[in-house]
């Protein structure tokens, strides 16, 4: 897989109908949309049959009509380029007969749950060279907040703290969260917190309890980490496990 990408999650999910997206997710996205309604910062109809790249945005929202739920395939990434200018763009397959018959070919090997490896990051290579042309030539952040990406992701979610990052980094804390935010549009505190609320939602998945999830992400105590969870997502911890089946 090409070394600028890094694949967090793939695959193919027929939403439920009580779905709970986690606004916290700070990821670039490609969706396939097959059939339901789904919308985009509510407003904005996302087109069953249509490919949509969305850059990583803490404003990233996305919402569906229970009445019809939504099927897709997607891959959530990271890179430390720009993908965007926008917030998203549009494929219409119909116009593009790679695209078409490459993501109907993952729409039907992504159907298992457990996505063999291998094959995901074929594909993903493949899908990205076939986009190449809808996105932004070879630009990255700068040499600070590239660094501090790395540092964020290759760093124990329990261990990271901005001082920590600076340090390790070689760079002034106060240049760290003045270059981030100027480029990420948050500051390297709140993208930490986000990820946290990622690994929390990701460990529900897993079936573990609450206990076990604060231990993992370095709180004190129980108390902290649902105050921390609760602050940051407007809901309870123990109130999201039903909806993660």
């Amino acid at each position: 897989m090409q070394h600028e990408y890094f694949i967090l999650s793939c695959g193919r999910v027929r939403n439920p109908s009580n779905w709970f997206y986690n606004p916290a997710y700070i990821v670039n996205r490609i969706y396939y949309i097959s059939s339901g309604t789904a919308y985009y910062k509510n407003n904005y109809q996302l087109k069953p049959g249509f490919l949509y790249i969305f850059r990583a945005n803490p404003d990233f929202r996305v919402a569906q009509d229970e009445s019809d739920p939504v099927d897709h395939t997607y891959f959530d990434f990271l890179t430390y380029k720009k993908l965007l200018l926008q917030d998203f763009i549009e494929i219409d397959l119909s116009n593009n007969s790679m695209l078409f018959h490459l993501v109907k070919a993952m729409e039907e090997d992504f159907v298992q749950h457990q996505i063999d490896r291998d094959l995901s990051c074929a594909y993903f290579d493949l899908l990205i060279h076939a986009l190449n042309q809808y996105l932004l030539p070879d630009i990255t952040y700068s040499e600070t907040t590239s660094a501090v990406l790395k540092m964020i992701h290759k760093t124990p979610t329990a261990e990271l703290s901005v001082d920590y990052i600076a340090e390790h980094c070689n760079r002034n804390v106060n240049h760290v969260i003045r270059t981030f935010k100027n480029e990420l549009g948050i500051t390297p505190h709140k993208y930490i917190s986000m990820l946290k609320i990622d690994q929390a939602i990701s460990y529900m998945r897993q079936g573990l309890n609450c206990t076990e999830i604060s231990e993992l992400l370095g709180f004190q105590s129980l108390s902290a980490f649902s105050y921390f969870f609760k602050k940051e997502t407007g809901n309870n911890p123990t109130d999201l496990f039903h909806l993660q089946d």
